[in-house]
């Protein structure tokens, strides 16, 4: 197939994207070919066009949420054969360094990262194949398969904080995908109440279906005392900061009680400082957890939820555009008039 050509789409520098036509990926003994059929868009996408990412140099293929149609597989690949539906991580641990022999794969010191979900097709190296790319039962969709990158790193976020039965959650920067995805699997480990707090009152509303206890508009009202008439006065038993921005970093914080989980889920620009009261973390034993990425466990966990209906996929992908109008998704992502847009080669 490499005699013939693809459109894709390739991240040049922030704000600013190249539609290219370029050869179809050649097919190594141990990889896979798919044709893509849908591709999401992703706030890790948003913040790379608007400001670059600390570890991709531009150029470079861009896009990592997809599902499509095996096209081509290569001589040694097991489990796989053309014309099979599929979905695939976007990343796949060496399995031999400090960090992966210690349980820690999503810190990889050779983390084959793989990019070029906005394009015709996408080339799948093997060991993504034999770690991370899953068979579609024929009742998923392709657009909710594509899901299951973004939601192995809430089933990751959730697994450190290990929400217990009864404990209240509250979930800041609720109404974006991640956000809307963490709510979901607070209520399914129990969690009550599960507070969703955002700026943006239609992603509230698709909180408000999913199920979650109470919504806080927090350009309205403050949400830190929201929270606490919520948890007789003491603050969130857990508290998950999604919205990636400092000022939410902060208020994740406020909201908690004494002996609280507080999860900063949500990056950072880079080199970014944020003051903390550290008497308040002293002496009120909060936990901070810094969270990344997802792991080979969570990614098929993500899988299996999905398959199984346990988290509902089909509210978060709220528009769909041409792979090339790509910008004009994004740009809706960046104005909230979109929660995730399903792009269509």
């Amino acid at each position: 197939m490499s005699d013939e050509h693809m459109w894709a789409t390739v991240f040049m520098a922030p704000g600013e994207l190249s539609f290219r036509q370029m050869p179809v990926p050649e097919v190594g003994t141990e990889d896979i070919l798919v044709k893509i059929k849908t591709a999401l868009t992703c706030g890790t996408d948003v913040k790379t066009y608007k400001r670059g990412h600390p570890k991709y140099d531009p150029p470079t293929l861009f896009g990592h949420e997809f599902a499509g149609d095996v096209v081509a597989v290569g001589q040694d690949v097991n489990g796989f054969e053309v014309g099979m539906r599929v979905v695939a991580g976007n990343t796949a641990p060496c399995n031999e360094c400090y960090f992966c022999k210690r349980g820690q794969p999503n810190l990889c010191d050779d983390l084959l990262v793989n990019l070029g979900a906005f394009a015709e097709y996408i080339h799948i190296p093997g060991r993504l194949v034999r770690q991370n790319t899953f068979v579609l039962p024929d009742n998923l969709s392709y657009r909710e398969a594509a899901i299951i990158e973004p939601l192995a790193c809430v089933v990751h976020g959730q697994d450190v904080l290990e929400i217990q039965p009864g404990e209240s959650v509250a979930v800041i920067g609720a109404g974006g995908p991640i956000g809307l995805m963490h709510a979901q699997l607070a209520l399914c480990r129990g969690a009550w109440p599960v507070i969703a707090i955002d700026i943006n009152e239609d992603r509230l509303s698709i909180a408000k279906t999913l199920g979650v206890t109470r919504v806080v508009n927090s350009a309205r009202e403050d949400p830190v005392e929201a929270v606490r008439k919520l948890t007789g006065g003491r603050g969130a038993d857990v508290v998950i900061e999604c919205a990636g921005v400092k000022a939410a970093w902060l208020i994740a914080l406020d909201v908690a009680r004494k002996g609280a989980r507080v999860e900063w889920f949500g990056g950072l620009p880079g080199g970014t400082q944020v003051r903390i009261d550290a008497t308040r973390v002293h002496y009120d034993e909060l936990t901070i957890f810094g969270i990344y990425h997802l792991t080979p466990p969570s990614l098929e966990r993500a899988f299996q939820m999905v398959c199984n209906g346990l988290v509902d996929a089909k509210p978060l992908i709220t528009h769909e555009v041409a792979l090339k109008n790509l910008e004009d998704g994004l740009n809706m992502m960046m104005d909230g008039r979109s929660v995730k847009v399903a792009v269509l080669p």
